[in-house]
């Protein structure tokens, strides 16, 4: 009771202060919201009403009920977990709302403009767009296909930004007009906005907005306003002025209302909504939904819009979350956003309102201004009373200050877009930002987003041309990469499109608090006497090579070797000998392992890199720092060598550093430190006694040296050793299995997990391709729905496991130390005969290794 007492306090005594930290967010959300509802719920249905009763006109309140319904059913599944972004704004996607109102004039021309039934129908309809996007979203979840949009170019993302940015300017430009202005096309534009009446307007909107983004960014004015242009408070106070000024001008001049409506200064509402009192029942849309009238034959006329509505929306979610998550510099995962948006549409379809999605826009402001999911579960309660009082709050809305806050994002995100990213990108993928913005713009999203990608595989081609060119290079040149190819025999390297077993876990046996124990710890001087492939393993080290052009379709891949989270290892070596040429994105691919490597305790390091070269030139332009010395190493840099030999060599010194720390730090812990405690253990787990398990041997039985060069043996544990039992120590994550090292294992101390993992895939001929389709298909649905389900077992002392290598697999299984584990090891080709029948006795559980290059 004292302890929730305790914590009561705690969080009664922190409320104010994390109230006051998340104003600002909650401030901008709720702003998003109310605006957004005014701008576009007002537009839900079509206003073409023809010569018949105008039953849309009377649907304003209604609209901006469902729109708000929908942004309250997104924000509830976000912030309940249904997105990794904390700080994730869901409303409806404006990209759909031609659609809609295409689907409710399909339905007029089908039923007629003065049928009851039309407005149900349109209802109906409209939740029924809600259940597709929500089902198809689920589906894509389910099968994984998530995973496909790592392979979209981050300027292609980067300019579909430019184009949301510039559509918002478009927006906010069209919000401010009166209803009896002309409508703003590219032709009307200068006629529209420059005319003497819509002069006023267009300053008191494009202005406020301007100077926001002009402060935001002005160092000389965060100089001499000591940082106030750059606090949270800012921009959601500057926001708040603009009504508050207004209201202020326009009473003290008394201007009546319906003048400012005339004159475009505030939003026209339904009349019998403004006159209702208090909160009234225009809000309550549910009453419009009257299934005996619905004519569900209609709505076959209105398929074709909404496929597109569904088509689109579904589109735009693999668009938003990667932009998002680069924009706010954090990882994502699209399966986890795609169930989340599909539960968050399945919501709306059951409530009859419409599609929603996650919002790039809001989501990356909210974020920045510190919003997460506490500031968010603020902002769904707040939603909450406007959905109430929206027929309140509208019609004191000035228009003016919907117009300057979707100004305001615009430009900053065509700023964002086209200015910031001309900093970092080459001339060639700048000009694939600028295409696929303007393909957006003037194309459509779905449709200039293939634009993009075009563009940018062209310029891969264009690319593979100029290198491809012959060229005259010094003789020292040609001598350093010759000698870093030719050494590729030392220190075996793989593909980065395949990865061996042994080099993707780890297996490094470190040293003890006591020498006894077999570790096999490397020093800097036996680099040139053992196997290169023993030791990356002994240091906890892999191998990933790049070559060529990296590209945006080598980031999937690349990321996926650098974050899996099966790999333990310690240190992550980047070959890039054969590397001419990065793009940006991928350069910049680097920064983000390094950030999240590190809360893993493991560090990448490049080699091949020559300092000054086009390759450190590309590293240099994407914002990472290289550095070529390790006593000079900084905060979020990346060490990088010449050569794969200087690479190793680092590694391993920092591998027997760590060990003295961890020898130091273990001190006076309770643990099995030598040979004794270990056998002593060993006999009473596993009922083993080397009187009667172990018979004497003739020297032609032994596949050790001759007995007469074997010391005499004086306790049962070194006559153990000399009969070939092995005692080993492993820390935790690393590989116990090893490759082409079959041997029974038991275990004395620690836990280990048993992994099983898919085998490389094969490169088949066509023949035997489509012999194996039908079996490859239905593992890869397996693999598709039931990864998660994938079970690992736990063994630990008393355990034994027999590992044995076979050809041929499908899938292969390893060892992996959970804790400190402490092992005796009997292999198959250094131990007597009576030993191994000895071992073989126990049942021990199988472990089949994939015999890799056999």
């Amino acid at each position: 009771m004292d302890v929730l007492r305790a914590r009561s306090m705690r969080v009664i005594s922190n409320t104010p202060g994390r109230l006051y930290r998340a104003l600002p967010a909650v401030l901008l959300g709720t702003l998003f919201n109310i605006l957004d509802a005014v701008s576009t719920g007002l537009l839900l249905f079509p206003s073409e009403e023809g010569a018949g009763p105008t039953q849309f006109k009377s649907l304003q309140i209604q609209g901006v009920s469902m729109y708000i319904m929908s942004g309250i059913l997104s924000q509830i599944a976000m912030t309940l977990g249904g997105s990794r972004f904390p700080g994730g704004l869901g409303a409806m996607l404006i990209e759909i709302l031609p659609f809609l109102q295409g689907i409710g004039n399909d339905l007029r021309g089908a039923l007629g403009a003065d049928n009851p039934a039309l407005v149900p129908t349109v209802m109906a309809a409209y939740a029924l767009t809600s259940f597709l996007t929500g089902f198809v979203f689920i589906v894509l979840g389910v099968l994984k296909l998530g995973n496909v949009v790592a392979y979209f170019p981050q300027t292609v993302l980067t300019g579909a930004v430019g184009a949301i940015g510039l559509s918002l300017f478009i927006l906010g430009l069209g919000l401010m007009l009166p209803e009896s202005s002309p409508l703003l096309t590219l032709s009307s534009a200068r006629s529209v906005l420059f005319s003497f009446s819509h002069l006023p307007l267009l300053a008191a909107s494009f202005v406020p907005a301007f100077m926001l983004s002009l402060s935001k960014r002005s160092r000389v004015l965060a100089r001499l306003t000591r940082g106030a242009t750059h606090h949270a408070y800012f921009i959601p106070a500057s926001l708040c002025f603009i009504p508050i000024i207004f209201w202020v001008i326009a009473g003290s001049m008394h201007t009546p209302q319906e003048t400012l409506i005339v004159h475009g200064w505030l939003f026209r509402v339904d009349v019998t909504a403004a006159q209702q009192s208090g909160i009234g029942t225009s809000w309550i849309y549910w009453r419009e939904f009257d299934f005996p009238r619905v004519e569900w034959w209609a709505l076959k006329h209105a398929i074709a819009n909404i496929v597109l509505l569904v088509v689109i929306g579904v589109l735009n979610l693999p668009i938003f979350v990667p932009a998002l998550a680069f924009s706010l510099d954090v990882p994502y995962d699209m399966n986890h956003e795609f169930l989340g948006q599909g539960i968050a549409n399945l919501l709306s379809g059951v409530t009859g309102t419409v599609p929603n999605i996650l919002q790039y826009s809001y989501s990356v402001f909210i974020t920045r201004a510190n919003g997460g999911r506490f500031e968010m579960a603020i902002v769904t309660g707040l939603t909450c009373i406007l959905f109430f009082t929206s027929s309140l709050l509208l019609p004191y809305v000035p228009t003016v200050l919907a117009s300057a806050l979707v100004l305001f994002l615009g430009i900053e995100l065509l700023l964002e877009a086209v200015w910031e990213s001309a900093q970092t990108l080459v001339l060639l993928e700048w000009g694939v930002v600028m295409t696929t913005l303007f393909a957006c713009t003037f194309l459509g999203f779905a449709e200039g987003f293939g634009v993009g990608i075009g563009t940018a595989t062209a310029v891969y081609l264009v690319y593979g041309v100029v290198d491809s060119r012959a060229r005259v290079i010094q003789w020292e040149e040609w001598n350093e990469t010759h000698c870093n190819r030719g050494q590729s025999t030392s220190v075996p390297i793989y593909p980065l499109s395949h990865m061996p077993s042994a080099n993707t876990l780890s297996n490094v046996n470190r040293i003890p608090d006591s020498p006894d124990i077999e570790t096999a710890a490397p020093s800097l001087s036996s680099f040139t006497q053992e196997s290169a492939d023993d030791l990356l393993l002994k240091i906890n080290a892999r191998v990933v090579v790049l070559s060529g052009y990296v590209f945006f379709a080598s980031i999937p891949s690349l990321e996926m070797r650098l974050l899996d989270p099966k790999a333990h290892a310690s240190f992550i070596i980047v070959d890039m000998t054969s590397v001419h040429r990065l793009e940006t994105a991928a350069a910049q691919c680097f920064d983000r392992g390094v950030r999240d490597l590190t809360p893993r305790s493991t560090a990448i390091i490049l080699c091949g890199v020559q300092k000054g070269s086009g390759v450190h030139a590309d590293f240099e332009r994407a914002g990472i720092t290289l550095v070529f010395d390790p006593e000079f190493m900084e905060e979020k840099a990346i060490l990088a060598f010449g050569t794969r030999d200087e690479s190793v060599a680092w590694c391993q010194q920092k591998y027997e550093e760590s060990v003295v720390v961890e020898i130091r730090e273990t001190k006076g812990e309770t643990l099995l430190v030598s040979n004794n405690d270990v056998y002593e253990k060993f006999c009473r787990l596993f009922d083993f006694d080397i009187q009667t398990s172990v018979k004497t041997h003739t020297c032609s039985e032994r596949t050790n040296p001759p007995a007469d060069r074997l010391p005499k043996p004086t306790v049962d544990v070194e006559r153990i050793v000399s009969e070939g039992a092995r005692f080993v120590c492993y820390t935790p994550q690393q590989l116990v299995t090893r490759q082409n090292h079959d041997r029974i294992i038991f275990i004395v101390e620690g836990q280990a997990n048993i992994v099983t993992t898919a085998s490389a895939l094969t490169r088949p001929s066509l023949s035997r391709m489509l012999m194996m389709l039908p079996k490859e298909s239905l593992q890869f649905v397996k693999r598709r729905l039931f990864t998660n389900l994938r079970s690992v077992r736990i063994v630990g002392p008393g355990d034994v496991l027999e590992c044995c290598s076979s050809t041929g697999l499908e899938h292969t299984m390893n060892l992996v130390a959970q804790s400190r584990c402490v092992t005796v090891e009997i292999g198959r080709q250094q131990v007597t005969s009576s030993l191994m029948s000895w071992a073989k006795s126990k049942n021990a559980l199988k472990i089949t290794l994939n015999q890799e290059g056999s």
